[in-house]
Parts: C-alpha cells; structure tokens; sequence
C-alpha cells in the first residue's frame, strides 16, 4: 500500500514540475520571442478545437441515444 502511495506521490510532483516549466516556456514564447502571435493563434485554435469537439460529442451522444419510452 505504501509503494503505490509513493508512486502517487512522485507521479504528482513529476505533474507540478512539468505543468510549471510548460508555462515558463509558454510564457517565454508568447512574451519574450518574435513567435508570440504565433503561439497565440494556435492556443486560441487548439481552445476552440477543444470546445467543438466536447459540444460535437454532447450532440453525438444525444443523437444516437436510445428512446425513453412509457414515461411520462
């Protein structure tokens, strides 16, 4: 029990450490670099990519859900 807790543990503090040094790049790339509109083009398609595909899924899986009958 405790080796899968110490995973956990070092799994998360691998998460925190690359989370912040993605955003110190990211932060570089979009503020200190000549690629900053860049960077932000392909953060705002990636955001609105996201966000049509999860409402493409929403509709998706309320077209192909099966019919309640008998309730009312």
């Amino acid at each position: 029990m405790k080796v899968r807790r110490r995973g956990n543990r070092v799994t998360g503090a691998v998460l925190l450490v690359i989370s912040i040094l993605a955003f110190i790049a990211y932060a570089y790339f979009l503020l200190g670099s000549e690629w900053g509109m860049l960077v932000l083009q392909f953060t705002v398609l990636g955001a609105v990519a996201v966000l049509l595909t999860v409402l493409g899924w929403i509709g998706y899986t309320m077209l192909t859900a099966p019919r309640e009958e008998g309730k009312t």
